[in-house]
Protein backbone atom coordinates (compact mmCIF):
# COMPACT_ATOMS: atom_id res chain seq x y z
CA UNK A 1 0.00 0.00 0.00
CA UNK A 2 1.38 3.40 -1.20
CA UNK A 3 0.92 6.03 1.49
CA UNK A 4 0.99 10.07 1.91
CA UNK A 5 1.74 11.85 4.87
CA UNK A 6 -1.02 14.37 4.59
CA UNK A 7 -3.42 16.16 7.10
CA UNK A 8 -7.39 16.87 6.80
CA UNK A 9 -7.02 20.33 4.79
CA UNK A 10 -4.22 19.36 1.96
CA UNK A 11 -7.01 16.82 1.62
CA UNK A 12 -9.81 18.51 1.19
CA UNK A 13 -12.94 18.35 3.07
CA UNK A 14 -13.71 15.43 1.10
CA UNK A 15 -11.07 13.28 3.28
CA UNK A 16 -13.02 13.91 6.28
CA UNK A 17 -15.25 11.30 5.01
CA UNK A 18 -12.24 9.06 3.79
CA UNK A 19 -12.98 6.08 6.65
CA UNK A 20 -10.09 6.30 9.79
CA UNK A 21 -7.92 3.56 10.41
CA UNK A 22 -6.07 3.90 13.82
CA UNK A 23 -2.84 2.34 14.49
CA UNK A 24 -3.34 1.80 18.28
CA UNK A 25 -0.01 0.74 19.98
CA UNK A 26 -1.32 0.59 23.33
CA UNK A 27 0.62 4.02 24.86
CA UNK A 28 0.14 6.92 25.60
CA UNK A 29 0.30 8.83 22.56
CA UNK A 30 -2.79 6.47 20.73
CA UNK A 31 -4.63 6.33 23.86
CA UNK A 32 -5.01 9.95 23.95
CA UNK A 33 -5.54 9.87 20.47
CA UNK A 34 -8.92 7.95 20.68
CA UNK A 35 -9.73 10.56 23.49
CA UNK A 36 -9.16 12.75 21.36
CA UNK A 37 -11.29 11.14 18.71
CA UNK A 38 -14.53 10.86 21.12
CA UNK A 39 -14.50 14.39 22.20
CA UNK A 40 -14.39 15.43 18.47
CA UNK A 41 -17.21 13.03 17.57
CA UNK A 42 -14.74 11.01 15.04
CA UNK A 43 -15.70 7.79 14.42
CA UNK A 44 -13.19 5.26 13.42
CA UNK A 45 -13.85 2.35 10.90
CA UNK A 46 -10.99 -0.05 12.32
CA UNK A 47 -8.63 0.01 15.23
CA UNK A 48 -5.52 -2.13 14.32
CA UNK A 49 -2.91 -3.16 17.26
CA UNK A 50 0.38 -4.91 15.98
CA UNK A 51 1.23 -7.56 18.26
CA UNK A 52 5.10 -8.54 18.66
CA UNK A 53 4.00 -11.03 21.56
CA UNK A 54 6.99 -9.09 23.28
CA UNK A 55 4.63 -6.46 24.93
CA UNK A 56 4.59 -6.14 28.61
CA UNK A 57 1.71 -7.99 30.57
CA UNK A 58 0.96 -4.76 31.26
CA UNK A 59 0.42 -3.59 27.95
CA UNK A 60 -1.94 -5.95 26.89
CA UNK A 61 -4.41 -5.95 29.95
CA UNK A 62 -4.38 -2.17 28.95
CA UNK A 63 -5.31 -3.46 25.51
CA UNK A 64 -8.02 -5.66 26.62
CA UNK A 65 -9.58 -2.55 28.74
CA UNK A 66 -9.38 -0.02 26.04
CA UNK A 67 -10.98 -2.17 23.14
CA UNK A 68 -13.74 -2.60 25.79
CA UNK A 69 -14.32 1.03 26.02
CA UNK A 70 -14.22 1.36 22.08
CA UNK A 71 -16.71 -1.18 22.52
CA UNK A 72 -18.43 0.92 24.41
CA UNK A 73 -17.54 4.30 22.38
CA UNK A 74 -18.38 2.86 18.87
CA UNK A 75 -19.14 -0.23 18.99
CA UNK A 76 -15.92 -1.58 17.60
CA UNK A 77 -13.27 -3.43 19.52
CA UNK A 78 -9.75 -2.95 18.71
CA UNK A 79 -8.34 -5.99 16.35
CA UNK A 80 -5.14 -7.70 16.60
CA UNK A 81 -3.34 -8.13 13.94
CA UNK A 82 0.45 -10.49 13.53
CA UNK A 83 3.38 -10.81 11.90
CA UNK A 84 3.08 -14.27 10.29
CA UNK A 85 5.78 -17.39 9.63
CA UNK A 86 4.82 -20.35 7.42
CA UNK A 87 1.47 -19.74 8.28
CA UNK A 88 1.44 -19.29 11.84
CA UNK A 89 2.08 -16.21 14.66
CA UNK A 90 5.44 -15.37 15.16
CA UNK A 91 6.84 -12.89 17.85
CA UNK A 92 10.00 -11.07 17.45
CA UNK A 93 11.26 -13.29 20.22
CA UNK A 94 10.17 -16.48 18.63
CA UNK A 95 12.20 -14.81 15.47
CA UNK A 96 15.21 -13.79 17.45
CA UNK A 97 15.94 -17.20 18.31
CA UNK A 98 14.78 -18.79 15.60
CA UNK A 99 17.64 -16.77 13.34
CA UNK A 100 20.03 -16.82 16.72
CA UNK A 101 19.69 -12.99 16.26
CA UNK A 102 19.37 -9.61 18.30
CA UNK A 103 15.59 -8.15 17.04
CA UNK A 104 17.15 -5.48 14.13
CA UNK A 105 17.23 -2.33 16.20
CA UNK A 106 20.17 -3.29 18.37
CA UNK A 107 22.38 -3.38 14.45
CA UNK A 108 21.32 0.11 14.16
CA UNK A 109 17.85 -0.61 11.74
CA UNK A 110 14.31 -0.89 12.58
CA UNK A 111 13.32 -3.31 10.39
CA UNK A 112 11.79 -5.04 13.43
CA UNK A 113 8.69 -2.77 13.78
CA UNK A 114 8.47 -2.91 9.85
CA UNK A 115 7.73 -6.67 9.57
CA UNK A 116 6.00 -7.20 12.90
CA UNK A 117 4.15 -3.55 13.51
CA UNK A 118 3.79 -1.92 9.85
CA UNK A 119 3.71 -4.88 7.55
CA UNK A 120 0.91 -6.70 9.24
CA UNK A 121 -1.42 -3.24 9.90
CA UNK A 122 -0.97 -2.79 6.47
CA UNK A 123 -2.01 -6.29 4.93
CA UNK A 124 -5.06 -6.50 7.15
CA UNK A 125 -6.08 -2.52 6.23
CA UNK A 126 -5.42 -3.41 2.57
CA UNK A 127 -7.87 -7.14 3.16
CA UNK A 128 -10.43 -4.48 4.89
CA UNK A 129 -10.80 -2.17 2.19
CA UNK A 130 -10.97 -5.17 -0.43
CA UNK A 131 -13.82 -6.78 1.82
CA UNK A 132 -15.80 -3.10 1.67
CA UNK A 133 -15.03 -2.33 -1.34
CA UNK A 134 -12.75 0.55 -0.21
CA UNK A 135 -9.87 2.74 -2.19
CA UNK A 136 -8.50 5.59 0.21
CA UNK A 137 -8.22 5.55 3.92
CA UNK A 138 -6.99 7.68 6.42
CA UNK A 139 -4.22 6.15 8.58
CA UNK A 140 -3.96 7.92 11.91
CA UNK A 141 -0.45 7.64 13.88
CA UNK A 142 0.24 8.52 17.78
CA UNK A 143 2.98 10.70 17.54
CA UNK A 144 2.85 13.68 19.66
CA UNK A 145 3.96 17.30 18.74
CA UNK A 146 6.90 17.05 20.34
CA UNK A 147 7.47 14.10 18.03
CA UNK A 148 7.01 15.23 14.32
CA UNK A 149 10.88 14.18 13.67
CA UNK A 150 9.37 10.85 13.74
CA UNK A 151 6.96 11.42 10.74
CA UNK A 152 9.66 12.34 8.63
CA UNK A 153 10.71 9.76 6.10
CA UNK A 154 8.19 7.52 6.72
CA UNK A 155 6.38 7.79 2.96
CA UNK A 156 9.24 6.68 0.54
CA UNK A 157 6.17 6.56 -2.08
CA UNK A 158 5.13 10.14 -1.57
CA UNK A 159 4.92 11.16 -4.83
CA UNK A 160 4.13 8.13 -6.81
CA UNK A 161 0.49 7.45 -8.30
CA UNK A 162 -2.10 5.20 -6.65
CA UNK A 163 -1.51 5.23 -3.41
CA UNK A 164 -4.55 4.52 -0.99
CA UNK A 165 -3.15 5.11 2.50
CA UNK A 166 -2.96 8.56 3.60
CA UNK A 167 -1.29 9.31 7.00
CA UNK A 168 -2.52 11.16 9.26
CA UNK A 169 -0.84 12.61 12.74
CA UNK A 170 -3.67 14.10 14.67
CA UNK A 171 -1.69 14.84 17.67
CA UNK A 172 1.02 17.15 16.04
CA UNK A 173 -1.85 18.90 14.24
CA UNK A 174 -3.78 19.33 17.44
CA UNK A 175 -0.40 20.33 19.16
CA UNK A 176 -0.46 17.25 22.17
CA UNK A 177 2.44 17.13 23.06
CA UNK A 178 2.34 14.44 25.97
CA UNK A 179 1.10 16.77 28.74
CA UNK A 180 -1.94 16.98 26.41
CA UNK A 181 -1.84 13.48 25.84
CA UNK A 182 -2.35 12.72 29.75
CA UNK A 183 -4.60 15.25 30.06
CA UNK A 184 -6.98 13.81 27.77
CA UNK A 185 -6.57 10.35 29.08
CA UNK A 186 -7.51 11.61 32.64
CA UNK A 187 -10.47 13.60 31.07
CA UNK A 188 -11.80 10.34 30.47
CA UNK A 189 -11.15 8.54 33.93
CA UNK A 190 -8.75 6.39 32.50
CA UNK A 191 -5.58 5.20 33.97
CA UNK A 192 -2.25 6.29 32.12
CA UNK A 193 -0.45 2.85 30.34
CA UNK A 194 3.01 2.39 31.11
CA UNK A 195 5.37 2.54 28.35
CA UNK A 196 4.65 0.75 25.17
CA UNK A 197 7.46 -1.50 24.24
CA UNK A 198 8.62 -5.00 23.66
CA UNK A 199 10.43 -6.26 26.86
CA UNK A 200 13.42 -6.68 25.24
CA UNK A 201 13.94 -3.49 23.17
CA UNK A 202 17.56 -2.77 22.91
CA UNK A 203 17.00 1.01 23.53
CA UNK A 204 15.78 -0.03 27.01
CA UNK A 205 17.67 2.33 29.62
CA UNK A 206 19.62 0.76 32.42
CA UNK A 207 16.85 1.63 34.99
CA UNK A 208 14.50 -0.17 32.80
CA UNK A 209 16.36 -3.40 32.39
CA UNK A 210 17.27 -3.18 36.37
CA UNK A 211 13.55 -2.83 36.96
CA UNK A 212 12.44 -5.80 34.72
CA UNK A 213 14.85 -8.34 36.59
CA UNK A 214 13.58 -7.08 39.45
CA UNK A 215 9.87 -7.05 39.16
CA UNK A 216 9.77 -9.34 36.22
CA UNK A 217 12.18 -11.63 36.02
CA UNK A 218 10.16 -14.38 33.61
CA UNK A 219 10.69 -11.97 31.41
CA UNK A 220 14.24 -11.10 31.94
CA UNK A 221 14.99 -14.53 31.77
CA UNK A 222 13.56 -14.86 28.44
CA UNK A 223 15.66 -11.31 27.42
CA UNK A 224 19.23 -13.11 28.52
CA UNK A 225 18.00 -16.36 26.83
CA UNK A 226 17.92 -14.31 23.04
CA UNK A 227 21.32 -12.92 23.99
CA UNK A 228 22.11 -16.86 24.93
CA UNK A 229 21.06 -18.25 21.87
CA UNK A 230 22.70 -15.80 19.37
CA UNK A 231 25.14 -17.07 16.77
CA UNK A 232 28.84 -16.04 18.05
CA UNK A 233 29.37 -15.03 14.68
CA UNK A 234 27.21 -12.11 14.95
CA UNK A 235 28.65 -8.64 15.04
CA UNK A 236 26.60 -7.82 18.12
CA UNK A 237 27.15 -9.80 21.82
CA UNK A 238 24.17 -7.89 23.75
CA UNK A 239 21.03 -6.29 23.83
CA UNK A 240 22.51 -3.20 24.45
CA UNK A 241 23.74 -1.66 21.29
CA UNK A 242 26.37 -4.57 21.68
CA UNK A 243 26.45 -4.61 25.73
CA UNK A 244 24.75 -7.96 26.85
CA UNK A 245 22.70 -7.39 29.93
CA UNK A 246 24.40 -9.91 32.26
CA UNK A 247 27.38 -7.12 32.05
CA UNK A 248 24.45 -4.29 32.81
CA UNK A 249 23.13 -6.04 35.42
CA UNK A 250 26.41 -7.53 37.53
CA UNK A 251 28.10 -3.96 37.26
CA UNK A 252 25.07 -3.22 39.29
CA UNK A 253 25.30 -5.39 41.55
CA UNK A 254 29.39 -4.45 41.92
CA UNK A 255 28.01 -0.73 42.44
CA UNK A 256 30.46 0.12 39.44
CA UNK A 257 28.56 2.55 37.21
CA UNK A 258 30.58 1.93 33.84
CA UNK A 259 27.33 2.02 31.70
CA UNK A 260 25.22 5.35 32.81
CA UNK A 261 25.56 5.96 29.24
CA UNK A 262 22.35 3.89 28.25
CA UNK A 263 20.17 6.35 30.23
CA UNK A 264 21.56 9.33 28.02
CA UNK A 265 19.00 9.96 25.10
CA UNK A 266 22.26 11.36 22.85
CA UNK A 267 23.83 7.68 23.09
CA UNK A 268 20.72 6.10 21.80
CA UNK A 269 19.72 5.57 18.08
CA UNK A 270 16.12 7.75 16.84
CA UNK A 271 13.13 5.29 18.56
CA UNK A 272 12.34 2.20 17.24
CA UNK A 273 9.69 3.65 14.95
CA UNK A 274 6.64 1.36 16.17
CA UNK A 275 3.29 2.42 15.40
CA UNK A 276 2.87 3.02 19.00
CA UNK A 277 2.68 5.99 21.59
Amino acid sequence: MTEKTTSPDELGAASCSLPLVIAYGGGINSTAMLCGFRERGIVPSLILFADTKGEHPRTYQHLADISALCKVWWGLEIETVKKLYQGQHEGLEEESLRKRILPSLAYGYKACSVKHKVEPQTRRTKQWMAENGVLNVRRAIGYHSGEGHRAIGMNADDLKKGRTAYNWYPLIEWQWRQAECLEAIKRHGLTAPGKSSCFFCPIMKRHEILDLRKNNPDLFARAIAIESNLDIKGPKKGLAMGIPWTEIVAADDNQAKLFDWIDDHAAMPTPCGCYDG
